[in-house]
């Protein structure tokens, strides 16, 4: 995908500062964040109770995460580790390996479309 592409799609992405730690659905506004403004993409390489997440910059630049999930009765918590904060698109098959990339590609196009 080409710089021009990415950057008409960042346009229509909502970016914010994501969760680097704890209860996914009740959030707290005291609850540690990652300090990137980013948009959350996918995750790919999901294990058991870990996964490789893909996050969008404003930049058209990608930022990488290793989270950890928690699973409680009634709550789910993450942890969030940075891998790379900034990975090109023709290096993010080094993160989540090419046959991952049409999880990108997918979430892209829709943001890509919602464009249009």
């Amino acid at each position: 995908m080409d710089e021009k592409l990415l950057k008409k799609i960042v346009m229509n992405v909502p970016f914010s500062y994501p969760l680097a730690e704890g209860t996914t659905i009740q959030k707290n506004a005291n609850d540690p964040k990652l300090q990137v403004k980013c948009c959350y993409l996918t995750v790919a390489n999901k294990g058991d109770h870990t996964g490789i997440e893909v996050f969008i910059k404003p930049d058209t630049y990608f930022l990488v995460t290793k989270a950890t999930y928690n699973y409680d009765t009634f709550e789910m918590t993450v942890v969030r580790e940075l891998e790379n904060i900034s990975v090109h698109y023709s290096e993010l098959p080094d993160y989540i390996g090419q046959e991952n990339m049409s999880l990108i590609d997918d979430r892209l196009s829709y943001y890509l479309f919602k464009s249009l």
